[in-house]
């Protein structure tokens, strides 16, 4: 499974919610997801839009960019970053390793 693939349409990644974390923020990766963590509890979708808008923020998007796909009511979410590309998010969410691939 790939962290962050690229569709025509944007950027999909598999993220790993972590609620009720001292701060918003990705938090690298764990086990082949991004790990956001949020403040938010895991209550009515709270942790969720957080989630969302923690990773658009970090990608360098607009909020209403991030639209989930998968995992509505689950830890694990695969989300589309609308009309990104995929070395940009890469770069920002700073995946790239030192050799640059």
């Amino acid at each position: 499974m790939e962290v962050l693939s690229e569709r025509p349409d944007g950027v999909v990644a598999e993220i790993s919610v972590r609620p009720r974390a001292g701060r918003c923020r990705v938090a690298g990766v764990t086990a082949g997801r991004l790990r956001v963590e949020v403040t938010a509890a895991p209550e009515d979708g709270a942790a969720t839009e957080q989630a969302l808008a923690t990773l658009a923020s970090a990608a360098g998007l607009k909020s209403s960019c991030a639209v989930l796909l998968k995992g509505r009511r689950e830890r694990h979410k695969t989300i589309l970053l609308k009309g990104a590309s995929l070395a940009a998010c890469q770069a920002a969410l700073m995946l790239l390793d030192p050799s640059g691939r």
